[in-house]
C-alpha cells in the first residue's frame, strides 16, 4: 500500500466559467486535466454563479457531492436532481448539465470502464475499522479521504495520518491487496473508492527506462538528423511507417528550435570553401569540397549534435504505427490535426491562466 498526503500547498487552483475549482489529486500524476490523460481526478468547485454550464466529458463518470449550499442539476433529456449539502448524484460526462445554485462541490471524475464512488463518513472517538464497501471485480483499488471539516486520525499498516480540514489521504493497494484502515476523529470525511484495471496503455505514454548510448543510438540518429526537412514524410519511405514518440518529438522540436544543425552546416561550409577559394583551388575543386563536407555532416556531425539530446534508447521511441497503444495513436492523431502556424498565432494572443474546469 502507497499513501499520499496533500495539503492546501499542494493543490491547484483555477478559474472555470461558473467560478473557482481545485484539483486535489489526479492519477496518473503527471497527467492533466485539459489533457484528458487521466484514470481519475478529484476536485472541489466552486460555483458562483446562479446559473451554469458544466464542461462535457465523454470519456468519463462523474459523481459530485454537495459540501455547503443547494443545487439543482439538469441532465438534458435525462433528469433532475436537486441536492442539499452531503448529497450526491452521479451522471455520465457526456450529457450536456446545467447547475442552479451558487454552492462549493467535491466531484470525482472516473475514466470509463473504472468505478468510482462517495460517501460520508462521520468520524467518532474511538478507532472504527474501514474497508471498501462496494464489490468489485477491477483489479486495483483506491480510497481517498477528504476532510470537509473538523479532524480525523487514519491508521493504515504501520502509520498513522493526521487530517485537518481540506486535507485528502489517498491510499493506493497493490493489485490483489484489499483495503483496510481504521478513523477515529470528529467532522465530516467525504471518501472516494475507486476501482479500475491497469489503462497505462490508454491513458498515458510507455514508461521507457532510461539506458546508455550505443552505437545503435548513433545509427538512429543518422536517421534523425536526416529527416527533419520540409516534405521529408512524402519522400522517405519510412516515415509513412513509424511515429516518434512524446519524449522523442519533444527533444527533437527543442534541439530544431535553435537550428544548431543548420549553423554547424553553414560554419563549415563556409569555412571549407574559403579555405579552398583562398589555395587557389578551381572553382569545380570548391564545389566539390562542399560536397564532400556535406556528405560529413549528414553521416557524422549532425548526428553527433542530436546524439546526446536524444532519450536512449532511441529505437524504443520509434513506433510502428501499426502498434500504437490507444493513448499514442491518440496523441499521433493530434499530432496530425496540428496546425503550427495557427497554434503560433494563437500562442501570441494567449490570455495568461487555465481552466482547470469543473
Amino acid at each position: 500500500m502507497r499513501y499520499t498526503l496533500y495539503k492546501n500547498e499542494d493543490y491547484k487552483t483555477g478559474q472555470w466559467m461558473g467560478g473557482t475549482t481545485t484539483e486535489l489529486a489526479i492519477f496518473p500524476k503527471t497527467s492533466k486535466y485539459l489533457d484528458r490523460d487521466f484514470v481519475w481526478r478529484l476536485s472541489s468547485a466552486t460555483i458562483e454563479t446562479d446559473e451554469s454550464d458544466f464542461s462535457r466529458l465523454p470519456d468519463y463518470d462523474r459523481v459530485l457531492m454537495v459540501l455547503e449550499g443547494e443545487v439543482v442539476l439538469s441532465y438534458e433529456n435525462q433528469h433532475v436532481a436537486r441536492l442539499k449539502e452531503l448529497e450526491q448524484d452521479r451522471f455520465d460526462g457526456q450529457w450536456k448539465t446545467r447547475s442552479f445554485g451558487k454552492i462549493k462541490d467535491f466531484n470525482l471524475m472516473v475514466r470509463k470502464g473504472s468505478e468510482g464512488y462517495l460517501d460520508v463518513i462521520v468520524p467518532e472517538r474511538d478507532a472504527k475499522n474501514f474497508t471498501s464497501t462496494e464489490e468489485t471485480h477491477k483489479s486495483i483499488k483506491t480510497h481517498a479521504i477528504y476532510c470537509r471539516d473538523g479532524y480525523a486520525v487514519v491508521g493504515a499498516g504501520a502509520n498513522s495520518h493526521m487530517l485537518s480540514a481540506g486535507n485528502l489521504l489517498v491510499l493506493e493497494y497493490e493489485e490483489g491487496e484489499e483495503p483496510a484502515y481504521t478513523i477515529m476523529g470528529e467532522g465530516h470525511l467525504i471518501r472516494a473508492q475507486i476501482f479500475y484495471d491497469d489503462m497505462s496503455g490508454e491513458v498515458a505514454p510507455e514508461i521507457i527506462p532510461s539506458e546508455k548510448t550505443t552505437f545503435d543510438d548513433f545509427k538512429q540518429c543518422i536517421f534523425l538528423a536526416n529527416v527533419q526537412f520540409r516534405w521529408a514524410e512524402h519522400m522517405v519511405k519510412k516515415l509513412k511507417t513509424v511515429w516518434f514518440d512524446e519524449a522523442l518529438s519533444s527533444a527533437i522540436e527543442k534541439l530544431e528550435k535553435c537550428y544548431a544543425t543548420t549553423i554547424a552546416f553553414l560554419i563549415g561550409a563556409v569555412a571549407i570553401g574559403a579555405f579552398t577559394a583562398n589555395s587557389g583551388a578551381p572553382d569545380s575543386m570548391i564545389v566539390l569540397s562542399i560536397l564532400i563536407w556535406l556528405v560529413f555532416d549528414c553521416l557524422i556531425v549532425s548526428p553527433l549534435i542530436y546524439l546526446p539530446f536524444m532519450p536512449k534508447p532511441i529505437r524504443k521511441h520509434i513506433k510502428d504505427i501499426d502498434k500504437l497503444t490507444p493513448y499514442e495513436q491518440r496523441k499521433r492523431d493530434e499530432q496530425l490535426g496540428r496546425n503550427p502556424g495557427l497554434e503560433k498565432l494563437m500562442k501570441k494572443y494567449e490570455k495568461s491562466g487555465k481552466n482547470l474546469g469543473n
